[in-house]
C-alpha cells in the first residue's frame, strides 16, 4: 500500500465545466489551499502524477474516461485519498456504482461555497486523523 497522506493543502477538481473548476479554484485559493483543475480524466491523472494530492472532486460525466472509471484508477494508486463524486443528475444505480468504485461521498451540482468548504475541511480533518494514527 502506498503511504501518501500529507501534504494537506492540495485539492484536485476534474470537471468539464469551466464554471465549476473556477468556483472550486476561487473558494480553495481564498481558504489557503492549492487547487489544481482539469477538464478531463487524462489531464487529471497527469496532475496526480506530478503532485501529491489527497482531496479530489470528480465529475461523473467526463469525455473519454468517466468519473467512475477515473475514481477506480485513482483509488488503486492512492487508497487513502478522499474522493468525492459530483454530478448534475443521478439515479440510485449511479450512487451504488459510485460506492463500489471507491468514492467517499456523492453530491449533486450545483453546490454552494459553504458546501464545498465543509467538504474540503472534512476531508483534511479525516486525513489528519489517519496521519495521527500512523496510517
Amino acid at each position: 500500500m502506498i503511504r501518501n497522506i500529507p501534504p494537506t493543502d492540495r485539492i484536485l477538481v476534474v470537471d468539464d465545466e469551466a464554471s465549476i473548476r473556477n468556483l472550486f479554484e476561487e473558494i480553495g485559493n481564498e481558504a489557503g489551499y492549492t487547487v489544481y483543475t482539469a477538464a478531463g480524466a487524462e489531464e487529471g491523472l497527469a496532475l496526480l502524477e506530478q503532485n501529491d494530492i489527497n482531496v479530489i472532486f470528480l465529475d461523473l460525466k467526463l469525455f473519454g474516461m468517466n468519473g467512475i472509471e477515473l475514481c477506480r484508477r485513482i483509488r488503486s494508486e492512492k487508497p487513502l485519498a478522499i474522493i468525492y463524486a459530483m454530478t448534475g443528475w443521478s439515479g440510485l444505480y449511479e450512487v451504488e456504482e459510485c460506492r463500489e468504485a471507491g468514492f467517499d461521498d456523492f453530491f449533486k451540482k450545483p453546490v454552494s461555497a459553504d458546501f464545498i468548504t465543509r467538504r474540503v475541511e472534512d476531508a483534511f480533518e479525516k486525513i489528519s486523523r489517519w496521519t495521527d494514527r500512523g496510517f
